[in-house]
């Protein structure tokens, strides 16, 4: 399977602008809940941006509705109507934070990083991912929750997959030393975001992705600022902080 390439950001919408794009002339009152809709809307927004509208408004207790209930709490709050991705990635996001299948069953870890890479989960279905897809997996999953051990059978499906793209034992790219029981913790993930080491398709990935993710962010108004914190603190350290200020 060919890695996805990122639809956000390109002419999605009017005049080639993201599908989300605020239009000029929105009341400043009313445009960082415009933004939130617009974003809610789109098939490109990605699963920690999707994590910190949620998590902003409705705290922890979305983690386990069901997705009735989360479509019902969109359409209420901002008259929004999420897109299937987006809900697939919120999805994805409440599997990640709702236990440890992640990082111990490589059909919850294939899902989660496809719905992280595409918007689509194929929950159910074998559908492999490549290096690319999971370093994005892993490295997101980084910015949204604290990194736990993967099991014995996700770190041998990681390897043959790095194989397969021309790495050794001795240059896996530092995104995945979470994966092999390298750096811990929510900022295991994030060397590998810039470093030099990673392969110039999986690197050009996996940055393109952290750009979309920032562009997204600085769409809100009342979010900007929260891409860097997320980027060194995940989402649940981000939005604390920002309710604290």
């Amino acid at each position: 399977m060919d890695a996805p390439s990122p639809s956000y950001g390109k002419a999605d919408g009017i005049g080639g602008r993201p599908d989300w794009f605020v239009p000029y002339g929105v009341d400043d009152e009313v445009r960082p809940a415009v933004a939130r809709k617009g974003l809610i809307e789109s098939p490109n927004t990605l699963a920690t941006v999707a994590h910190a509208i949620m998590r902003d408004r409705f705290g922890d207790e979305w983690y386990w509705w069901d997705p009735l209930t989360v479509e019902m709490e969109l359409r209420d709050e901002y008259g929004a109507e999420p897109s299937p991705q987006f809900m697939d990635r919120l999805h994805a996001v409440q599997v990640l934070m709702t236990g440890d299948a992640f990082f111990n069953r490589i059909d919850a870890f294939m899902g989660v990083c496809n719905a992280f890479s595409s918007g689509d989960p194929f929950f159910g279905t074998f559908d492999p991912v490549t290096a690319e897809e999971a370093a994005w997996g892993v490295a997101e999953a980084g910015m949204n929750r604290d990194m736990l051990e993967f099991s014995p059978t996700i770190r041998t499906y990681c390897r043959i997959v790095l194989s397969e793209n021309g790495y050794g034992d001795d240059d896996v790219p530092p995104v995945f030393d979470a994966v092999f029981g390298g750096r811990a913790g929510i900022s295991g993930a994030s060397p590998g975001l810039v470093s030099e080491e990673n392969g110039a398709e999986l690197r050009g990935f996996v940055l393109e992705q952290v750009n979309d993710l920032v562009e997204q962010l600085k769409s809100v108004p009342d979010m900007k600022g929260l891409d860097m914190a997320i980027l060194k603190n995940g989402v649940v350290s981000a939005i604390s902080d920002r309710r604290r200020g």
